[in-house]
């Protein structure tokens, strides 16, 4: 359940497939939906509603720096919601995969092979909140933990990619 990793030049894409046992519904309005976002993102997302050309917020909490921003790009319900943020291109798509199980394709594209590790971990631990929220159970290990194991996996994955 690790990100592939995509580099062309200096643009790099991570690619996580994951599969949740929940209605593709649920797993919808849990993506979409800044105050069910707040569980899993990991920044406080404002968005006034989710459609194209809409602005969107992003706020860290405890960060006393302004606001990071993005746009909604695509919204088809319920299987593809699509946003820029801070110049990353964040791209989820959703298939249902019977009445209870839905498969999650998360690509994020991003300028700067720097990035990746950190970022891979970050999205990675995300989709494992989600999976947390989903079920609705507490994490299954603290962030900060998880973190350091993933960014150590990640940096040898990507070291010979």
């Amino acid at each position: 359940m690790t990100a592939t990793l995509h580099s062309e030049g200096d643009q790099q894409t991570l690619r996580f497939e994951r599969v949740y046992r929940r209605p593709a519904a649920d797993v919808w309005q849990t993506v979409t939906d800044p105050e069910l976002m707040a569980a899993w993102f990991p920044a406080r997302v404002d968005c006034p509603e989710p459609v194209a050309g809409a602005p969107m917020t992003f706020t860290f909490e405890g960060d006393d720096g302004p606001p990071s921003t993005g746009t909604v790009d695509e919204v088809v319900e319920p299987s593809v919601f699509a946003f820029t943020w801070d110049g990353d291109r964040i791209r989820l798509e959703l298939t249902e995969e019977g009445e209870e199980k839905t498969q999650l394709v998360l690509i994020a594209s991003f300028e700067g092979r720097d990035w990746a590790v950190r970022n891979a971990a970050g999205w990675h631990i995300c989709l494992d909140l989600l999976k947390s929220t989903l079920a609705d159970e507490p994490p299954k290990s603290s962030v900060g933990k998880r973190q350091s194991q993933l960014l150590k996996e990640y940096e040898t994955l990507f070291r010979d990619s």
